[in-house]
């Protein structure tokens, strides 16, 4: 597929991402990411996606100058193309590197790329630019170490006040709504300090078991979800954010 799509223009790299290329699933979509030399992306009538297509199903499309998208069966599978410009994807490596890159909602959300991208399999890289940058950006930079737990630091007080206050009213949905915002967080730190780029959240937890990360922050971070009350819950958010701030989860202390 990627031969096919590379008769189209200059590809840098391509790679495959996601759950079945980290072993994770054999039936998941498969998830391939091109990264074109060009400043935007094949135009959607020139890629290749009828001839690809299985017979008797119909491949959608989208494009613009940043971004393009092929959805479409082949040989069974149900395949998800990505198509972004080398400008765009050097600058998700360059939020990244300096720290950034994590801290808005946005699709697609950089540290999630560079993770997919770190984690991911090589499928067409002829002058290993693709290689090089995966090795300079395998760890995560002493920046985005330094950020996510700097402003986990700072933060942490406030979201912990106010989720005490929730738990006391009863409000459920405001506790969940910054609950989340201070898990999502944490996990960008907790990873960094592991030593990893955080991936998209989706099976996260065998990500957890797949990379191996310390097993008394595991232990914390699973309270969190087996919590019966918002008072528990809570606590369990606040015990696994000071084990991350403790550095335990980087050097294997026990504490919590």
């Amino acid at each position: 597929m990627v031969t096919a799509f590379a008769g189209c223009g200059k590809v840098d790299f391509a790679y495959g991402q996601g759950s079945v290329f980290t072993g994770f699933s054999t039936e998941s979509d498969l998830d391939l990411v091109i990264i074109w030399a060009e400043d935007e992306p094949p135009p959607a009538a020139s890629r290749p996606v009828g001839q690809l297509t299985d017979a008797g199903s119909t491949p959608t499309q989208f494009h613009d100058r940043t971004f393009g998208l092929d959805k479409m069966r082949v040989s069974g599978w149900e395949v998800d193309v990505a198509h972004y410009p080398r400008t765009r994807f050097d600058s998700w490596c360059a939020l990244v590197r300096d720290g950034d890159g994590w801290q808005q909602e946005e699709w697609p959300q950089p540290l999630h790329a560079v993770a997919g991208f770190v984690h991911g399999v090589l499928l067409a890289d002829g002058e290993r630019e693709g290689q090089a940058i995966r090795e300079a950006m395998r760890a995560p930079a002493p920046r985005l170490i330094g950020k996510a737990t700097g402003a986990l630091a700072e933060q942490l007080p406030g979201y912990s006040h106010a989720l005490l206050d929730c738990a006391d009213r009863g409000d459920e949905w405001l506790f969940h709504q910054l609950a989340a915002r201070l898990v999502r967080h944490i996990y960008v730190a907790w990873f960094a300090v592991e030593g990893h780029h955080l991936p998209f959240p989706k099976r996260l937890g065998q990500w957890v078991r797949h990379l191996r990360l310390n097993e008394q922050g595991v232990r914390l971070e699973r309270r969190i979800w087996a919590a019966g009350t918002l008072h528990e819950r809570r606590l369990a958010i606040v015990r696994f954010a000071d084990h991350v701030l403790a550095g335990d989860a980087a050097n294997g202390r026990e504490g919590g």
